[in-house]
């Protein structure tokens, strides 16, 4: 969560636009309505027209018009981090999930919309609709882009030099994660560049990803060690859950307990038939797991659920309760212990 508001005020900061609106209500409609402002030429200013039956919602939808061509673009982008992104032939690999390309894309279009202005709105006396203009100035915005990119480039090799530096796993660990998030966040604000100043694109950085994020991969195989421990019923399928889920975000789990692992996973899972006198068949499931740090013995994560299921017959209910108890599992695990080791 450190590093995603990193990033949201990092984006928050990169388009800084004054404030203002000319309101105007009946008459002859705006040139902007249909088409092309004068006021507001393309050449100048991006915009997006919204309407609707109250002035709220018309500038809501006005904020939307320009979000959209932001996100478009972003999204279409996101296909290349993907290809720098794949590991070797054959490895699936969660892609998104390990580094985060959706919270990326998310915050780089979401907090875009909010430093927005709306220039101008008008209402239709006539048939009561409510119309607003947002716009971005080009040069404005080209220019805090730019910047924003100029520190992100000051930012990774800062990063890489602590990697290449660090005393620690985790140390060395963090910083290259945090330096392909700060690869992507960069393109996403060349993304975002493009389209308010097409001719004004910063270097292409993107090959640099592939790299690092190779690099991080050999790092965590190599060097770091995650050991899983699961008793009770069940035992084997959840364990084989969890395993496939870390390994998937290049996390090395190994079933075998190691003297010098990094993190330790102990847990216990359990499925018991419920009798609730009733024809459906419940089962109930419990599942107790921390996450330990062996240096140290300090329990640096938990996960405490328990739920049940039910279906006519018990073999289903059970069925059930196994596979809500591994998705539950593998879910908060996956995430406590990728925020841990990436310090997300």
């Amino acid at each position: 969560m450190r590093r995603t508001a990193r990033i949201a005020l990092a984006v928050a900061g990169s388009i800084v636009l004054s404030t203002g609106c000319a309101s105007t209500r009946g008459g002859s409609a705006p040139g902007w309505v249909a088409g092309e402002s004068a006021r507001y030429p393309r050449e100048t200013y991006l915009t997006g027209v919204g309407f609707g039956d109250s002035r709220a919602t018309a500038e809501d939808r006005a904020y939307a018009a320009i979000s959209r061509i932001f996100e478009a673009e972003v999204n279409q982008r996101t296909h290349e981090w993907e290809r720098y992104l794949q590991t070797e032939a054959g490895r699936e690999t969660t892609i998104r999930r390990s580094v985060g390309i959706e919270q990326l894309t998310a915050v780089s279009t979401k907090k875009v919309v909010e430093n927005v202005r709306i220039a101008e709105t008008w209402k239709d006396e006539r048939s009561g609709t409510d119309y607003a203009l947002a716009v971005i100035d080009r040069r404005q915005a080209s220019a805090a882009l730019r910047q924003r990119i100029t520190s992100l480039e000051l930012d990774l090799e800062e990063l890489l030099k602590q990697a290449r530096e660090s005393q620690t796993k985790l140390g060395k660990v963090r910083a290259l994660h945090q330096a392909v998030d700060d690869v992507l966040l960069r393109d996403a604000y060349n993304t975002q560049l493009r389209v308010v100043n097409p001719s004004g694109l910063a270097p292409d950085l993107l090959t640099r990803l592939g790299p690092i994020r190779q690099e991080l991969q050999e790092f965590l195989v190599k060097n770091f060690r995650i050991t899983l421990e699961v008793t009770g019923k069940d035992a084997d399928r959840v364990r084989s859950a969890v395993m496939e889920s870390l390994t998937r975000q290049g996390l090395p789990v190994s079933r075998d307990q190691v003297t010098d692992a990094d993190v330790a996973i102990k847990g216990v899972v359990d499925f018991m038939p419920l009798d609730l006198g009733q024809p459906t068949k419940f089962v109930r499931w419990t599942a107790r797991f921390q996450v330990i740090d062996p240096a140290t013995g300090q329990v640096i994560g938990s996960v405490d659920r328990e739920g049940r299921e039910g279906h006519v017959t018990a073999s289903e209910a059970e069925a059930r309760a196994r596979r809500q108890a591994q998705q539950e599992v593998v879910a908060d695990l996956s995430s406590q212990i990728a925020g841990y080791i990436f310090d997300k």
